[in-house]
């Protein structure tokens, strides 16, 4: 804080140089997008469209992937029982499984720091493929005439088709409970035609037949987000909690500072369940003798498989106003009545976000504003100029209330206090009374009045208004 120029020149000065923006913001985006400091985090939070001055918002996007086994690792055993012909076919079913949510975290105040998780709409996708393993192994045991045929074996084949069944659908971030259900079904699919005779023709001579396999499937599977999780960056979990569908807003502490930095994690989990229908057909003839086996579907239920779906964190820099006065009180000292003292006072913006300002006094009588609204941006500083102009002997006080976007200190006070005092009298011929034997009482005839400029003065001694509001520019603060 201080006294730069008197009266209303130093007022008038002030005021030309206080528009509402401060500075440009490119000047400070040059120091918050610096390379070092982007790399740190994922989500660089803006201001919101709806309350710019009082939230920031941060986009978030995730998504995982992977190919899960559920846990239908199935072996069918020979059948039928007793028959001359058997099967045994053993099959495995594997999920690709992908998950895609996107949204944002906000961040608000006065009520520091308030925070909430809203999902984009149509901003996840739930899709997945399932694939399937099957193998088989043969039995042949017959007679004929008397004579014994017997074999067993495996039954390789080419598969005719990849067989996969794919569901997709998209829904609205974040997929609280009772979340996004996919079902698919296929018709019966020919997976496998093997020729008995060109298999195991070596070992039983004449043989014929034919090993076929249809297979067809019925799947379900159902994704939940159980929370939305937001911990400081030692990892601990914010004083509000997690975000749930119970409970959609969230809180940290916040102390002061330019940024806040946040770490967002979706949690969920993913159920599948279904039918996998094998529909085998294996026949042979020998000698005239022809035998086949009389099944026409092999059900196998999955067994209910539940996974947790973790994704990893995505961290949001969420940049903040931070207010600083370089004074919490002005004495303006002895002012004559009639005439005006102008102190400054600096308003710094130490943070990272647009600090907005509105400056009140409860005597705006005795101490006047030079403006009542300011805009500063990050890393800036302002130079606010208060002039005393007392209408009265005595002594005055008053509050100077500085109330802002500042999470931490939404309202500052400058206590000002000044002396009015009467102005002496001039001499009988309207000058100053001539030095005494105990110094100089008052000024020389023609000059001004200590504590005010007139416009004539100013003007002589070379000075414009443009050059005093240069003295009081805004500018960058020091670092």
């Amino acid at each position: 804080m201080r006294s730069l120029l008197p009266g209303d020149a130093a007022l008038t000065a002030s005021r030309a140089a206080r528009p509402r923006r401060a500075l440009p913001c490119a000047a400070a985006a040059l120091t918050l997008f610096a390379p070092a400091a982007a790399s740190a985090y994922d989500s660089l939070a803006a201001p919101c469209v709806d309350d710019p001055f009082y939230c920031e918002r941060g986009a978030v996007a995730f998504e995982r992937r992977e190919a899960i086994p559920l846990q239908l690792d199935f072996e069918t055993g020979w059948v039928p029982p007793g028959s001359p012909l058997q099967l045994n076919l053993r099959a495995a079913v594997y999920a690709n499984t992908k998950v895609s949510l996107s949204g944002a975290l906000e961040a608000s105040w006065p009520e520091a720091l308030a925070l909430t998780a809203p999902g984009d709409q149509d901003g996840g996708t739930f899709s997945c493929d399932y694939g399937l393993g099957v193998s088989a192994q043969g039995r042949i045991s017959v007679s004929i005439l008397g004579q014994d045929f017997d074999w067993t074996g495996e039954i390789p084949y080419v598969p005719q088709l990849d067989f996969h069944v794919h569901a997709s659908a998209p829904f609205d971030a974040w997929g609280w409970e009772p979340g996004i259900a996919l079902a698919s079904s296929t018709e019966p699919q020919r997976l496998a035609s093997v020729a008995i005779g060109d298999l195991i023709g070596g070992s039983i001579p004449g043989i014929e037949g034919r090993f076929e396999l249809d297979v067809a499937m019925d799947v379900a599977a159902r994704y939940v987000t159980h929370r939305v999780a937001i911990e400081t960056l030692d990892q601990a979990t914010v004083s509000g909690g997690d975000i749930t569908s119970e409970r959609s807003a969230s809180f940290t502490e916040y102390l002061g500072g330019p940024s806040v930095e946040l770490n967002v994690r979706p949690e969920g989990s993913v159920r599948y369940k279904g039918t996998l229908h094998l529909i085998p057909t294996f026949s042979v003839s020998l000698l005239g003798r022809e035998w086949s086996i009389p099944i026409a579907d092999l059900p196998l239920a999955f067994p209910l498989t539940e996974r947790e779906w973790l994704f990893e964190s995505e961290r949001v820099h969420i940049p903040l106003p931070d207010l600083a006065l370089d004074t919490q009180e002005i004495n303006f000292g002895a002012v004559e009545v009639g005439q005006a003292n102008v102190e400054i006072v600096q308003l710094s913006n130490t943070g990272e976000a647009l600090l907005d300002v509105a400056v009140t006094t409860d005597d705006p009588e005795g101490f006047e504003l030079a403006s009542a609204a300011l805009e500063v941006d990050p890393e800036t500083a302002v130079d606010f100029a208060i002039r005393f102009a007392p209408k009265a002997s005595g002594a005055f006080a008053a509050t100077v209330l500085v109330e802002s976007n500042d999470p931490s200190d939404p309202v500052q006070e400058i206590t000002v206090r000044g002396i009015g005092v009467a102005a002496p009298d001039d001499g009988p011929d309207g000058g100053e009374p001539m030095a005494q034997d105990g110094g100089c009482a008052c000024r020389a005839a023609g000059s001004a009045p200590r504590g005010g400029a007139g416009g004539g003065a100013w003007a002589a001694a070379g000075l414009s208004l443009a050059a005093i509001a240069g003295g009081l520019r805004r500018r960058r603060r020091a670092t």
